[in-house]
């Protein structure tokens, strides 16, 4: 059953069927070198599945989980997917937007009253759109690494209200939690509804996609997948203890049974993929019905904003909510991937679509080191997908 059916053979799909085993080939290598412990492929081309793979172990890697026999991934374990739920926070704004219940240029004031005080015009200015391409200013760095707090939405709420921006407004710069915390908040204000509830009824369950979700139940927590982090001991991100945010993210109760949307996305490769082959497929979901229109889709997948990220010092390409491809190496390949779109998670996951060969690809994983060996690791998986496409 979608999104995890019988994979078709590729030439259906107008790919090279030794091309797609080359695909596969090439994740199992990379656990097999150690570059993760365990994973899961799902690829489709034209919303037909091509691979649904898993490998590896989700827990027990090396005894640093405590648990005492490996737990082998399934295509069906649930990953921790970081920031890969960054594109469904962006998708649900997008809805919003097309049913005319906000304009992303409205300033989040328009919303969120609280936000800023009526003095205070810095804050006063920042819009939807500056949060959803990275440019609001906004980025609480204190209050982000006090992870116990972040399942209390009141003090979440509470820390936006009292929030002075770090830039400029238009300041090109990350917001690795912001982003999630700013946008639900908006979309609750509009909606009257709790986020997930309301991303349950109106997005989730129209494309077939019951574990498009962030968190999980209590009785899940020993069974997701453990995320390692296998990178230097005293590693930052975005000035945060990296090893400390992602291993307690999915391992503390709190934490994994909690809503953090800017990197609490519990899901696994199947539904990533699913979810964006409804995109590239013109926001027309499995059913046949249209969630998006066309319009919005290209809208919010093309690109709006390019320059150097301040909180990773490294060059972005962006559209609403999305990392697009560039004409040299990207995420999605080694060479000209403007027509590809999507969104990592930590260092471990990537969810894209490209618009050209009509591709929807979840890689989820439970490694992390460092920016670059994401890059080195999924580029070469892109790169060969677009290729085996006829």
């Amino acid at each position: 059953m979608f999104p995890h059916e019988e994979p078709v053979d590729p030439p259906l799909v107008g790919m090279d069927p030794d091309g797609v085993e080359d695909v596969v080939r090439r994740f199992k290598r990379q656990q097999r070198r150690g570059k993760f412990p365990g994973g899961q492929l799902s690829v489709r081309r034209h919303g037909r599945l091509i691979i649904n793979e898993a490998v590896g172990n989700a827990r027990g890697h090396g005894g640093a989980d405590g648990q005492s026999e490996p737990l082998a991934a399934t295509t069906k374990t649930l990953f921790p997917c970081f920031s890969a739920g960054k594109a469904v926070l962006a998708i649900a704004i997008a809805l919003l937007e097309q049913r005319g219940l906000l304009n992303v240029r409205d300033p989040i004031v328009t919303h969120f009253p609280e936000f800023a005080a009526a003095s205070d015009k810095e804050k006063r200015e920042i819009t939807i759109l500056d949060v959803l391409t990275h440019r609001g200013g906004i980025l609480m760095r204190e209050f982000c690494s006090r992870l116990d707090e972040w399942p209390d939405w009141d003090k979440v709420r509470s820390a936006m209200i009292n929030a002075r921006p770090t830039h400029r407004r238009g300041t090109l710069a990350y917001h690795p939690l912001e982003y999630g915390w700013l946008l639900a908040e908006v979309a609750q204000r509009v909606t009257g509804e709790f986020f997930p509830t309301w991303l349950e009824r109106e997005i989730a369950r129209p494309c077939g996609l019951p574990r498009l979700r962030f968190g999980c139940e209590p009785e899940q927590v020993d069974q997701v997948a453990h995320p390692y982090w296998l990178g230097a001991p005293d590693g930052l991100i975005a000035g945060l203890q990296a090893a400390r945010m992602f291993e307690d993210v999915a391992t503390d109760p709190a934490l994994a049974t909690a809503f953090i949307p800017g990197a609490g996305l519990m899901t696994d490769a199947g539904t990533l993929a699913g979810f964006y082959a409804m995109l590239v497929n013109g926001g027309i979901t499995q059913s046949g019905d249209r969630l998006l229109g066309l319009d919005v889709v290209r809208k919010y997948t093309t690109r709006h904003v390019m320059g150097w990220d301040r909180t990773n010092s490294a060059p972005i390409a962006l559209g609403r909510g999305f990392f697009l491809g560039t004409l040299g190496p990207s995420l999605y390949g080694w060479w000209k991937t403007e027509s590809a779109f999507g969104h990592a998670g930590a260092f471990c996951t990537l969810g894209f679509a490209d618009h050209k060969t009509g591709l929807s690809v979840g890689i989820v994983t439970n490694g992390n080191r460092n920016p670059a060996d994401l890059v080195m690791r999924m580029a070469p998986l892109g790169h060969a997908l677009r290729a085996a496409c006829k």
